[in-house]
């Protein structure tokens, strides 16, 4: 039995920023993952339950409803070129001969699979936050799935290939084609409290959540690669399991806050069910994160670090060696109230991943009404984007 000790940074630009969250949050995306120190309140509950306690005098409560978000890492296209090779093996079967170049071309095709892979994020979130410094409070509900795709060719399906006389009437392939991974559902409970004074104040926050994790393996031969089909129930295992957040923050003078947060921190390993002779053991590993906030007027200025190595796949089963501790900056104009631009940045530690941008726009008309968007980018086929709709009163 493989391990993938995905313990979810994804990966991509927002991918691999909300992946270690395991959350899509739009203004804090849009600022490069950060939220650590920097989260608003309505966040909290995702980003550090000690921030339910930072809050304005004049905030009763907030909802989101809802936060959508998804990301993909597909550098190389290999989505593409697995659907082109399934369809240069549909021509030669249709057309029921096999030439010595078309078969060749599939060699070349087949070949050209091995050593990639594409990753990609969906998450979906509600939130209900009651923000107090003596007894915060907020209550969540969130799905997040993290998946990667990959194939893994068998030499001898390349020989076969080149040399046809050993191909009786129709090729038949050996290498497979997969889709590993996790969708996570957590309903959680928030609650934070502070000591002190303005010019000095630390919070500390908890959040308790149950959570389903469907574990999926979508294995098939090469040639029947379909990806519509991989969330079929054939794929998938489903558990439960109780886990926990703890969050610290302080907020010192001249608008400075430092940040920390421990997440999942029970660990639990789960495991897929078998296609193709092959199952897969995923680590749901604890990660934490620090964090410094600077607001000043208008203008916040904010960065966060992991301090803890997240593993995401595992070296076995192809999937290379893609640990990931990540390092976010970013910034926000909050004009008038009404409209917030925030930019971010976001690099990996273990030079994993590659560098990404992220941009995002607020508007809050009267400060009740929150419209959110924030994009990220890496490259062509990897990017992310998130959508998000809230109230304030």
């Amino acid at each position: 039995m493989r391990t993938l000790s995905f313990s979810f940074p994804v990966a991509s630009l927002l991918l691999a920023g909300a992946a270690t969250a395991q959350y899509y949050e739009a203004r804090n995306a849009g600022m490069g993952g950060v939220g650590t120190a920097s989260s608003h309140y309505l966040a909290a509950g995702w980003a550090n339950p000690a921030l339910l306690t930072r809050s304005r005098a004049s905030d009763d409560f907030g909802v989101i409803l809802p936060s959508i978000g998804a990301t993909t890492y597909d550098k190389d296209g290999l989505v593409d070129d697995i659907n082109d090779f399934v369809d240069a093996v549909d021509r030669v079967d249709a057309a029921g001969t096999y030439t010595q170049p078309e078969l060749i071309d599939l060699a070349d095709r087949l070949t050209g699979l091995d050593n990639r892979q594409v990753t990609g994020t969906l998450g979906l979130g509600l939130m209900l936050a009651i923000p107090s410094r003596r007894f915060g409070f907020a209550l969540h509900a969130k799905t997040f799935a993290d998946l990667q795709a990959f194939v893994d060719v068998d030499p001898a399906d390349v020989n076969a290939l080149n040399n046809p006389g050993s191909i009786g009437s129709s090729p038949t392939f050996l290498s497979e084609a997969r889709i590993v991974g996790v969708a996570i559902t957590e309903v959680g409970v928030s609650l934070a409290t502070s000591f002190g004074d303005d010019s000095s104040r630390i919070s500390f926050g908890v959040t308790p959540k149950l959570q389903q994790v469907d574990t999926i393996n979508y294995g098939v031969n090469v040639d029947s690669f379909d990806n519509g089909e991989f969330d079929d129930d054939q794929y998938r295992n489903d558990d439960s399991a109780f886990n926990l957040d703890l969050g610290v923050a302080w907020e010192i003078e001249n608008g400075i806050t430092l940040g920390a947060v421990g997440r999942n921190l029970i660990d639990q390993t789960y495991t897929t069910v078998d296609t193709l002779g092959q199952a897969f053991v995923y680590d749901l590993n604890p990660t934490a994160a620090v964090g410094a906030a600077w607001q000043h007027g208008i203008l916040t200025l904010t960065g966060d670090v992991d301090v803890i190595i997240a593993e995401r796949f595992g070296t076995e089963g192809g999937l290379g060696d893609d640990n990931v501790r990540l390092a976010r900056a970013g910034a926000e104009l909050d004009l008038w109230r009404w409209l917030q631009l925030r930019v971010g940045y976001q690099t990996d530690l273990e030079n994993t991943l590659d560098d990404a941008i992220s941009a995002g726009l607020g508007l809050s008309p009267f400060d009740v009404l929150h419209i959110d968007i924030a994009g990220t980018y890496v490259s062509d086929n990897s990017y992310g984007a998130v959508a998000q709709l809230g109230l304030t009163f």
